[in-house]
């Protein structure tokens, strides 16, 4: 009787295994450099930890700075991700970018997001590109908020001033100043509730300043 001969499989994988295989290294890569750092972490650590070998890594990634700028993306895809489940509803995309917005309050202060810009700022003297990436208007959630804005705009919700200085304010009450101070310690962040009334001032604040003015009807007084 014939042996069966193992056939050996050569080449690259298909494209669904190596995506899978890059986004393990991503996931893998995230975990160690928020917990450990930039500098203390090493590929080794990282092909180690997700069971994949040097060469597998170095093949996607030329340098361990190079993995670290695909980590931010990675990170920044995310948020992508959970701003583009929010259903936009057309017959009110004022209250779609409300939500949006609150959905990334709610990220930029969880703990994993608040360790990842630690480690990230603490890194940034020693790798100054990476600086560059953290606040970017070319980032996905950016542009997400911006389409909201202009849609919002176009529904006469919102004056319609530069929807990218527009953009760029409202995500610097929501996301720049809370994310500041959690970095700082403080606690006004802590809990939902803390984080629900902060979140309906803020809103108001911006509605106040960039929404559009209703014109008060006049009532005619009788002659």
């Amino acid at each position: 009787m014939a042996k069966k001969v193992r056939q050996i499989r050569t080449g690259r994988p298909p494209k669904d295994v190596s995506d899978g295989i890059s986004d393990r290294i991503l996931n893998t890569a995230l975990t160690l450099f928020t917990t450990q750092g930039f500098t203390a972490t090493s590929i080794e650590q990282v092909a180690l930890a997700c069971g994949s070998g040097k060469h597998t890594i170095y093949r996607r990634f030329e340098s361990k700075s190079d993995l670290f700028s695909a980590v931010m993306e990675f990170q920044k895809q995310k948020f992508f991700d959970l701003l583009v489940s929010i259903e936009c509803k057309r017959e009110n995309p004022l209250e779609t970018l409300k939500e949006s917005c609150r959905r990334l309050l709610e990220l930029i202060v969880s703990a994993e997001i608040v360790d990842f810009y630690r480690m990230t700022i603490s890194e940034a003297e020693h790798i100054p590109k990476i600086a560059s990436n953290l606040q970017c208007e070319e980032s996905p959630s950016f542009l997400r908020i911006l389409d909201l804005v202009i849609f919002a705009q176009k529904s006469k919700d919102l004056n319609s001033i530069d929807p990218k200085f527009l953009t760029a304010q409202l995500l610097q009450i929501m996301t720049g100043y809370p994310l500041n101070e959690v970095l700082l310690g403080s606690k006004e962040f802590s809990s939902h509730s803390k984080r629900s009334k902060y979140f309906e001032k803020a809103w108001i604040l911006f509605i106040n300043g960039a929404g559009r003015s209703k014109k008060k009807k006049i009532r005619k007084r009788p002659i």
